[in-house]
């Protein structure tokens, strides 16, 4: 019994670890399948975790040979952490890497407490960012053109409720074939459905999946939100992220594997 016991145990430890470090891709195709594909990839809320049973962050990056990178805040918990992921990340092979700041952009763990950090260091936070040739768009935009389409990426601050702000016009947006949104919190939709924003793919990260999940349903603070993708209209997709990394109190998971987000958007 005692034998049985403790096989059951370490089963759920290797189960655990296995939920908690094993990266999945998720792969999502938008427009119809051709031969030329923008390739798209999301990462969000690492909380200092670069390193996974099934490689590092920046060989599973990498792998899918990304034209974006786009990164929806919480990268680390504490200096130290940020500068061992900014490490990793300019291992990526990708010129166009994109990031919004997450709310652990704005708290820094203080004799193990969160502490909103002053307005000088946040800056500081985003300039050390910035200097790892990650462009840093805090309620901005980044046109590009891509053959023959205008892109147009735009990320907000909403690393606090009331940050974010959308410096362009919903006239001026329609003006671009393919618009990419990017926030932290999914809260940013009710601001974009409120001011009738539009766009055709929604990044966000934050609720972390839950973390734990039973029978496909999130437990916790976040379980009225959707994980993956949602299709708003016949044009806008909405996306939340699992993330990589994990919480402070809750560093776990259990059924809501780590991930990589990968679109593939037609030309």
């Amino acid at each position: 019994m005692v034998g049985i016991l403790v096989a059951l145990i370490v089963l759920l430890a290797l189960f655990i670890i296995y939920s908690t470090l094993w990266v999945k891709y998720s792969f999502t195709q938008l427009g119809d399948p051709v031969k030329e594909n923008v390739t798209l990839v999301q990462i969000s809320d690492l909380h200092g975790q670069t390193r996974f049973i099934n490689g590092s962050l920046s060989t599973l990056v990498n792998n899918v040979n990304p034209d974006f990178v786009m990164i929806t805040g919480d990268l680390a918990s504490t200096k130290e952490q940020l500068d061992q992921v900014l490490m990793e990340i300019r291992q990526i092979k990708c010129e166009r890497l994109l990031f919004v700041p997450g709310n652990h952009e704005r708290y820094g763990v203080v004799q193990s407490r969160l502490q909103l950090c002053s307005d000088q260091d946040y800056e500081e936070i985003l300039r050390t960012i910035q200097d790892a040739n990650i462009t840093v768009l805090s309620n901005r935009d980044f046109p590009v053109e891509i053959g023959d389409k205008k892109w147009l990426i735009y990320g907000f601050d909403n690393s606090l409720y009331g940050k974010e702000k959308l410096h362009i016009s919903a006239e001026k947006l329609q003006n671009y074939d393919v618009i990419i949104m990017l926030a932290h919190s999914p809260s940013i939709i009710e601001t974009s459905l409120h001011q009738h924003i539009p766009y055709d793919l929604l990044l966000v990260g934050h609720t972390h999946g839950g973390q734990i999940r039973l029978l496909g349903r999130t437990i916790g603070a976040y379980k009225n939100y959707h994980v993956g993708l949602k299709r708003i209209d016949k044009r806008k997709h909405f996306y939340i992220n699992r993330g990589l990394g994990t919480s402070r109190l809750l560093p776990i998971r259990l059924a809501c594997s780590p991930e990589i987000a990968v679109f593939k958007i037609g030309l």
